[in-house]
């Protein structure tokens, strides 16, 4: 992942880094400062009850205005920003297929 970051951060100097977790949204803004990103400032704003639950957005406005007021806290010059997803919340998808389907059928 760290590598990612460093190719983003070519393109600017500054990089904001956003954390949503169950209870609060974290926002970083870092620098680069040779081959490393130093941390400038940073803002916690804690969710309402139940915003998040089981790491999914269960009330999405509620979440976007934390992040809204987040940023607003921390004025940030540049609007480049690195987001993390859990693994298990990237590709979630559960097909339904029948259970005597052979190997070769389960492929297509």
């Amino acid at each position: 992942m760290l590598d990612k970051i460093r190719n983003i951060g070519k393109k600017a100097n500054l990089l904001l880094g956003v954390d949503i977790s169950s209870n609060s949204v974290k926002i970083l803004q870092l620098s680069k400062s040779g081959d490393k990103y130093k941390l400038e400032n940073y803002v916690i704003r804690p969710l309402p009850d139940k915003a998040v639950v089981e790491k999914s957005i269960g009330d999405i406005d509620a979440v976007g205005e934390c992040v809204s007021s987040a940023v607003s806290i921390l004025k940030p010059s540049s609007k480049d920003a690195a987001v993390a997803v859990a693994g298990s919340a990237v590709i979630t998808k559960t097909i339904e297929m029948n259970a005597a389907l052979s190997d070769t059928d389960l492929e297509y």
